[in-house]
């Protein structure tokens, strides 16, 4: 791995790995690591509730049936696949950096007696040691944000699908540069910077569907469901208030990332999207 991409990778592990992403994630959210879906009129439903409503949203948009074998790439704690597995009957390969989380999704996975159906591995998404056409379905869900080179990583996530598979990214997109507020650009380039997020920048609103062009998959959609997901964030925003303004008092808002970016991401909200993006590996091409 070159060095650039080994220097990221570590920065990765280190967000993930710091005191307060553990905390945060492990009191707040129960150690799942991704937003959680509101359904019109729903705004007062619990955060546990709306995150099993967005796995739900991630298996209706991979729609494969019973016994199929999906990649969940950056799996952290392992909850969303164990949502797939128990609730749409998928097996699922996750692959994610930190073994820490690894083991926790292992042991949950024992737990259930889901270890022959979800099995856990330490390895890049974009370096994977499986074979080609391996998968029916992969997706990521607030992680390809992360990836080194975005371009390599739906690569590779390419290479392992069978033909005819699906990919679903259920990611954050940002508007072009020259478009974002002097604000906006200053939290974007603070997030983006401290939570090793590399990819984002690429992530331009309306951009999804050249990028899987690109990468060589075909019957792109992309729905904008931000307000889906608000409820969620206003709660964590306010949660965070008082933290985020007491880091800043005591060293700068570096010092509670996650709350501070929480707190100036609602305030911006208007200013980005999370978007579920669907795309299939043609049939009939080589890999």
């Amino acid at each position: 791995m070159p060095n650039l991409e080994a220097d990221h990778a570590a920065r990765v592990v280190g967000y993930y790995r710091k005191p307060e992403s553990r905390l945060s994630y492990r009191l707040m959210m129960g150690g799942t690591r991704h937003f959680g879906y509101y359904p019109v009129g729903s705004s007062g439903l619990s955060m546990a509730a709306a995150m099993r409503l967005m796995e739900d949203q991630l298996g209706a948009a991979l729609d494969l049936p019973p016994g199929s074998r999906v990649l969940d790439a950056g799996c952290g704690e392992g909850g969303v696949a164990v949502r797939l597995g128990t609730r749409f009957g998928l097996e699922v390969d996750g692959v994610d950096l930190l073994e820490g989380s690894l083991e926790r999704a292992r042991r949950t996975a024992a737990r259930l007696g889901l270890t022959g159906s979800l099995r856990f591995h330490r390895l890049d998404y974009a370096d994977l040691a499986f074979a080609d056409q391996t998968f029916d379905g992969a997706y990521t869900i607030e992680t390809l944000v992360h990836a080194f080179d975005h371009r390599r990583a739906l690569a590779e996530l390419r290479r392992v699908l069978k033909p005819g598979g699906t990919l679903a990214l259920f990611e954050y997109s940002v508007p072009p540069r020259e478009q974002m507020t002097r604000a906006q650009r200053d939290l974007f380039d603070f997030v983006v910077e401290r939570s090793a997020m590399r990819s984002l920048p690429w992530f331009v609103h309306g951009g999804f569907p050249a990028i899987l062009d690109q990468a060589g998959f075909e019957a792109v959609t992309v729905q904008d469901v931000t307000q889906r997901i608000w409820p969620m964030l206003r709660r964590l925003a306010r949660i965070c208030s008082l933290p985020a303004q007491a880091g800043r008092l005591l060293g700068g808002r570096g010092v509670l990332l996650n709350c501070t970016a929480l707190v100036e991401g609602y305030r911006h909200r208007e200013g980005w999207r999370y978007n579920v993006v669907t795309a299939r590996r043609p049939d009939g091409q080589p890999p």
